[in-house]
């Protein structure tokens, strides 16, 4: 199984992966001494309670295994849940001194994005972003890997639910019906036709590219803002590799996908049609 990119590189597959905290966001940004790199994740979450008790620890088991390259860092970005989320980080702050949270009104994944980025990079400096859902559908062991494609040269790194090797055994039948519509007409209309997963939500980005990137003019709030931020970093020349995934189900709760999203998404194709096309 090889990965796919827009470089005409292929690499073996799994590539060789490199080898409560007091403080407030500020307070570590002016007084922690920066010994290597930051790779910053970025959790965006809603009710997540059940899951972040599982997910945050799992990500955290993955540091030794880039300490070589990156300091690891995570954000969670937290919506308001009212189940107690917010609580249950900063429980697990204790444990994981490069554990952060912010906190802010729910509306929805987009603007907790923008936010999270905006803050990482005022007061974290990361040099790479990686967005990943808190649901436990994304695996952490992933990370190693897309942070050695980062260190290799891409400047985006994909975990893809639909390059060659990609799995959504959880999907029905409908749901891949409108996961292959919606990337269609991304990859049609907004330009990126190399693109195998267009709305995938996770990803490694060189906080270089993020910085070149317009957030204010993806005016998107759902998640169709995955989709805006791809097609603007290929219109600032990203070089992108997709590593195939195994979507997994939730761990716990309900998907937050409403029909109101859908509906966004597809009046979101049209902006992206007529805001610019990204590089092919």
């Amino acid at each position: 199984m090889t990965l796919t990119s827009n470089q005409g590189i292929s690499f073996p597959f799994p590539l060789e992966e490199e080898p409560a905290a007091s403080q407030t966001q500020a307070d570590w940004a002016h007084n922690s001494p920066r010994k290597m790199p930051v790779a910053c994740v970025i959790l965006p979450t809603y009710n997540e309670v059940e899951n972040v008790t599982q997910v945050i620890p799992a990500i955290f088991q993955q540091a030794a295994k880039i300490s070589g390259s990156h300091d690891l860092h995570l954000l969670v970005v937290d919506d308001d849940s009212p189940d107690g989320t917010r609580n249950a980080v900063e429980n697990l702050q204790r444990k994981y001194k490069n554990l952060h949270v912010i906190g802010g009104i729910k509306r929805g994944l987009g603007d907790a994005y923008k936010r999270g980025i905006k803050h990482a990079l005022k007061y974290l400096s990361p040099d790479v972003i990686i967005q990943m859902d808190a649901d436990g559908q994304h695996d952490p062991e992933k990370l190693p890997q897309f942070i050695a494609l980062s260190n290799s040269g891409f400047s985006l790194v994909i975990g893809s639910r639909l390059a060659p090797g990609g799995e959504t055994p959880d999907f029905s039948l409908w749901r891949k019906f409108l996961s292959h519509l919606g990337n269609w007409l991304i990859r049609s209309l907004g330009g990126v036709r190399k693109i195998h997963d267009c709305t995938s939500g996770f990803r490694c980005i060189r906080a270089d590219v993020v910085k070149e990137c317009n957030l204010t003019r993806l005016s998107t709030r759902g998640y169709s803002f995955q989709s805006s931020l791809l097609c603007e970093m290929m219109r600032h020349n990203a070089t992108f590799i997709e590593v195939p995934i195994l979507f997994k189900p939730r761990m716990h709760g309900a998907s937050k996908l409403a029909f109101r999203d859908q509906l966004e998404f597809l009046l979101n194709i049209v902006k992206i049609r007529f805001g610019g096309r990204g590089k092919r």
